[in-house]
């Protein structure tokens, strides 16, 4: 056992979190490292007739843990259970400081069944300090695909899903999305076909030094005319995983979160894996 915790899974005891803890046990196994399955309780206090003994709340909160880590020995064999403190997102982060990715489902027991994702995917995805997958509809069968717009968040990105590919002998998608308006029109300003063809080479130059790293994956580089979201979207319809940066060049500087990837976490098809930027 490493003094890691490896992969980091929520569980709360719903269909979705377990689809995903039984996701993370797949990626501890293939990572050759061990999972942790938490489990967060938050304790109330109370008082009169009707109030439950803080004791039984933490009884019952070791059952869903201990429920959770069996889900993933199904999976593989160094498994651990612990009960998080507070909120799931504030547990969630607190285990990822020393865990190599954090895993969750789409939706869990809380909030507005109606709502396509929960949010602890988001605030884990805009606050955990290590890359973060959301589980919606496991697959295992298509290409991980990345997108890469050149920014810190998603070189890192370019790296996990390499990572990723190999581990699973998928065949790796890495696509750059091409602004609709860069096309040259009926009066073109610009080369914009020059334009386009420096895209291409960029983000083959970008992908080289990861093919010569993990010479054992098939890669593929694609310039696709689209808003990001939407190029994105369609190659996550066939994916087994889309990978992403935190924040892309676009928007808001200050927000931890950007507008695609959020977007991705709420609608993408496969599961989603959020990387950031060193942040340093």
């Amino acid at each position: 056992m490493t003094d890691r915790r490896g992969v980091v899974a929520g569980y709360d005891g719903s269909e979705q979190s377990a689809a995903a803890v039984r996701w993370a046990a797949e990626e501890a196994r293939l990572r050759g490292v061990p999972l942790t399955v938490v489990h967060a309780w938050e304790m109330y206090a109370g008082v009169g007739w009707g109030a439950i003994p803080v004791a039984d709340l933490r009884a019952v909160a070791e059952e869903v843990a201990a429920e959770g880590a069996e889900h993933a020995r199904e999976v593989t064999g160094d498994v651990h259970a612990v009960l998080g403190r507070g909120g799931p997102a504030t547990a969630l982060i607190e285990a990822a400081r020393d865990a190599e990715l954090v895993v969750v489902g789409s939706r869990g027991r809380g909030g507005f069944t109606e709502l396509v994702l929960g949010s602890t995917g988001v605030e884990l995805a805009a606050h955990a300090p290590s890359p973060v997958t959301v589980v919606r509809e496991p697959r295992a069968e298509g290409p991980v695909v990345v997108g890469v717009d050149g920014s810190a968040a998603s070189l890192e990105a370019l790296g996990l899903a390499f990572t990723e590919a190999r581990l699973r002998g998928a065949e790796l998608s890495a696509i750059t999305a091409w602004p609709p308006d860069a096309e040259p029109g009926p009066v073109p300003l610009v080369d914009a076909d020059g334009l386009r063809e420096f895209a291409e080479g960029r983000l083959a130059g970008l992908v080289e030094p990861w093919r010569e790293k993990y010479p054992d994956v098939a890669v593929r580089t694609e310039v696709i005319t689209g808003p990001p979201r939407q190029v994105l979207l369609t190659a996550a319809k066939d994916a087994r995983l889309l990978v992403v940066g935190s924040r892309g060049l676009g928007g808001f500087r200050g927000l931890l979160l950007g507008s695609v990837s959020n977007a991705l976490l709420h609608h993408a098809a496969c599961p989603v894996a959020v990387a950031h930027a060193p942040r340093d």
